[in-house]
């Protein structure tokens, strides 16, 4: 672990790159973790720096990330750019021996998510793809009744996610801005199959699907098949609202995760007996903030964020066991794999990016 990066007050020292909506919501979230401490922000402009510091209530505001990575104070960074500065937003802080958390996706393709895996593992640094859903109770949950084989042996996973993008989200209709269904929403899906198929490659994928005027992915549904008669099915589309349930099948039963999968509160088990077992978990209180959430359930950012924290301050871990770095590699693969199924190219699939 590098030390100068790790406070030594028993408190972990956040920086925010990047002042959007997810920036937002992931600093209201940060608010409910003990131990926990946003002491610098940074954005394009000043005024938006200043601006997202004066609501939050954080003391240093730059208008420039490197000067964010920079700053001697700062433990961790969390880097909520778009999809298309990922990559070199975290090979930014990582090589000022900062620690990361980065939104999802990781980079637009696997080449630049394993670039940014070994430069945090050459240098002892934490890093995670923030793949907050993972980190909700109810999943975790879901993820102790697999192991204890809740449902007997598990055949097939379905999972779809959906939502009417106006044409203005610009992040999911412009290609340069690494546009599409699949890096923004269809990941999810993707990464309950990884889940609770774990550490394992299918032996087949098949994608169907369409292009918009501009290069990006409009829809798709994929097929992952598994050794032993197993598969996943996933969904997901930029132009309607999707119930966006998860249903787990095995020998024994099925388990449900309710809508909204993403940020689920209840579990449903139906082991065929005719009463299925209904598990619920309420999401936190907000702490009090002059700001307010622009996502659903975003209050549960603060689940992903106490992991960090913890990861980071107590277990001196290097990545979560829950989200470990090879998956988000597999799941980089994947993803490349059904792009070039769909046609979808980005420019940093031919021009790496650099700092």
């Amino acid at each position: 672990m590098a030390e100068p990066t790790t406070s030594s007050r028993g408190v972990l020292r956040w920086g925010i790159l990047g002042c959007g909506k997810i920036s937002n919501d992931f600093v209201m979230g940060l608010a409910l973790v003990p131990n926990a401490q946003v002491v610098a922000c940074a954005s394009r402009t000043l005024d938006a720096a200043v601006a997202f510091g004066a609501l939050h209530g954080i003391p240093q505001c730059y208008d420039s990330y490197d000067a964010l990575c920079r700053d001697p104070t700062i433990d961790v960074v969390y880097v909520g750019t778009l999809h298309t500065y990922h990559h070199p937003h975290t090979m930014l802080a990582l090589s000022h021996n900062k620690h990361v958390l980065v939104e999802k996706p990781m980079a637009l393709n696997r080449r630049d998510a394993a670039d940014m895996v070994s430069l945090a593992k050459s240098k002892g640094l934490f890093l995670m793809e923030a793949m907050w859903t993972r980190f909700f109770p109810a999943i975790r949950h879901v993820r102790s009744l697999l192991a204890d084989g809740a449902i007997g042996d598990v055949h097939a996973v379905h999972a779809d996610m959906g939502f009417a993008f106006p044409s203005s989200a610009d992040r999911i209709w412009k290609r340069d801005l690494g546009g599409g269904g699949l890096l923004d929403i269809g990941i999810y899906p993707l990464a309950f199959v990884s889940m609770v198929f774990p550490h394992e490659i299918p032996v087949q994928v098949h994608t169907v699907g369409s292009l918009s005027d501009d290069g990006v992915d409009v829809f798709a549904v994929v097929t992952l098949q598994y050794p032993r008669h197993r598969y996943g099915t996933i969904q997901y589309s930029c132009l309607a609202d999707f119930r966006e349930e998860v249903t787990i099948l095995g020998s024994k039963g099925r388990l449900v995760i309710d809508a909204p999968a993403h940020t689920p509160t209840r579990v449903r088990v139906d082991r065929g007996t005719g009463d299925a077992e209904l598990f619920e978990f309420a999401l936190p209180k907000p702490a009090v903030s002059a700001s307010a959430f622009n996502f659903g359930g975003s209050v549960g950012l603060s689940y992903e964020a106490a992991a960090v924290t913890r990861a980071i301050l107590h277990d001196r871990a290097t990545e979560c066991a829950e989200y470990p770095l090879s998956e988000s590699l597999f799941l980089a693969g994947l993803m490349d794999t059904i792009r070039r199924d769909l046609g979808v190219v980005y420019d940093a699939d031919f021009t790496p990016s650099y700092l």
